[in-house]
């Protein structure tokens, strides 16, 4: 009997043991599943027992800094609803049915938005108060959400530009579908809510049948231009407005670029051609209400809007 104490002893040290093994694995795989817990555990080679970190939700704009909710559409010409897909491509934006031939140009935008091409562009057209829109690359909304989410809040009208730029025409089908549908996705993801986004535009204006028919099965209009000012080859900003303002007419889709290279050129001719359109008697405005104001059936940009960087009331 004296000889089986020992023993006994034993068996019930290793039972106290092994509860407190279960007991601290047990823990553990609490802890795992909490995001502060993940990085340190995988630190310390226990990853198995970590979940994947979700991401933070963004915290929403407060009220009073610039925040627009993320489902106002209305300078997308979405009043009626996701006007389109309209079968022809827009090389400029007077409607072929209609007589309507109003004195406005778009200035659009393309391949940004990126911090260190982009924002020189946009100081200017917020200073100036113009109307543009952006047709904006998937890679950069995921890199530089700020600045998409910037021109969304100030009335600029947004459309996609491709997630990367490639020439589609070469691309596979599944490739082609992430460049549409991807960029597509990202961009709507960054805005916020379920934007009303159906405007697009194929990198180099290079594009098939195969190409329109992905892109209308997205819903998505196809957008090039008939007037540029040709700034992608940096000659100066003199140069890049006289070649916008040499062709220059009611209804024109004008081409420039916010990034992805330096575009201080770019920003420096915007106000030559501002002064060169109103001299002609052109006044710029975003491509949906262009469209809208050219006839196009379906588009309507709302007028309960404020206006697009409201000038402050003088004081008296």
């Amino acid at each position: 009997m004296p000889a089986s104490r020992p023993r006994t002893r034993l068996r019930i040290i290793g039972g106290i043991v092994t509860a407190a093994l279960i007991l601290a694995v047990g823990l553990l795989a609490i802890l795992a599943r909490q995001p502060q817990f993940s990085a340190a555990a995988q630190e310390l080679g226990l990853s198995t027992l970590a979940t994947p970190v979700a991401h933070p939700t963004a915290t929403a704009t407060p009220p009073g800094a610039g925040a627009v909710h993320p489902l106002d559409v209305s300078q997308q010409g979405c009043g009626l609803g996701t006007p389109g897909p309209f079968a022809n491509v827009l090389l400029d934006a007077l409607h072929p049915g209609s007589k309507l031939r109003p004195n406005e140009v778009a200035l659009t935008f393309d391949d940004g938005p990126t911090s260190y091409s982009s924002p020189k562009v946009l100081d200017v057209l917020e200073q100036t108060h113009t109307p543009a829109t952006f047709f904006v690359e998937g890679q950069w909304a995921l890199k530089y959400p700020d600045l998409v989410r910037r021109e969304w809040r100030d009335g600029f009208a947004i459309g996609m530009h491709s997630w990367d730029h490639p020439n589609l025409t070469l691309l596979s089908d599944d490739v082609l579908h992430h460049q549409l549908a991807d960029s597509l996705a990202q961009i709507k993801a960054t805005i916020g809510g379920d934007p009303c986004l159906w405007l697009w535009r194929p990198p180099y204006g290079s594009y098939n049948q195969r190409i329109l028919n992905a892109a209308q099965n997205l819903g998505l209009t196809t957008v090039n231009w008939d007037d540029t000012g040709f700034d992608w080859q940096l000659p100066g900003a003199p140069v890049i407005a006289n070649n916008v303002l040499t062709h220059a007419h009611p209804g024109a889709i004008i081409l420039l670029h916010d990034g992805p290279a330096a575009r201080e050129q770019t920003a420096a001719a915007i106000p030559l051609i501002l002064d060169g359109l109103k001299a002609r008697g052109l006044t710029p405005v975003t491509l949906p209400r262009l469209m809208q104001d050219s006839g196009y059936p379906g588009v309507l940009v709302s007028t309960l809007t404020p206006t697009l960087f409201p000038t402050p009331t003088a004081t008296p």
